[in-house]
């Protein structure tokens, strides 16, 4: 089974938001749990979300360092860990997270997408008080 997990952080990284996207299910539902100061959490479904997804991220952040450490693919799920480093634009402060991700995956595109990071660390970083 190919990965559309990874094409899809592949198509971020080089800033090809349109191949992000051909990796995406119509109706894909992306999450990220953590408090409502801080933009990038919430729900984002379908392109048109995911779309504003990226978007925020590259306003939220200059991205020092995104690490992928193991993937996990089956024919329906893919599991992946790793860490980052991001300087938030706001504040100018580093935000640093292990993160773990998992994702549903038919015929070859993402359906769902839920991160999982240090929330207090991003909102430490995004609020802090400059």
């Amino acid at each position: 089974m190919r990965n559309p997990v990874k094409r899809f952080f592949e198509s971020v990284s080089k800033g090809d938001i349109k191949g992000a996207l051909e990796t995406i299910n119509d109706n894909v539902v992306f999450e990220a749990q953590g408090p409502d100061t801080v933009p990038i959490y919430g729900r984002f479904e379908g392109k048109n979300g995911v779309s504003r997804f990226i978007k925020i991220l590259g306003e939220m952040f200059d991205t020092e360092s995104f690490e992928i450490h193991n993937w996990t693919v089956s024919t329906e799920l893919v599991y992946a860990f790793g860490y980052m480093q991001h300087r938030v634009r706001r504040t100018s402060a580093i935000f640093k997270s292990e993160w773990a991700l998992v994702c549903r995956i038919e015929n070859d595109r993402i359906t769902s997408y839920k991160m999982f990071e240090d929330t207090a660390a991003l909102d430490a970083a995004y609020n802090k008080v400059v």
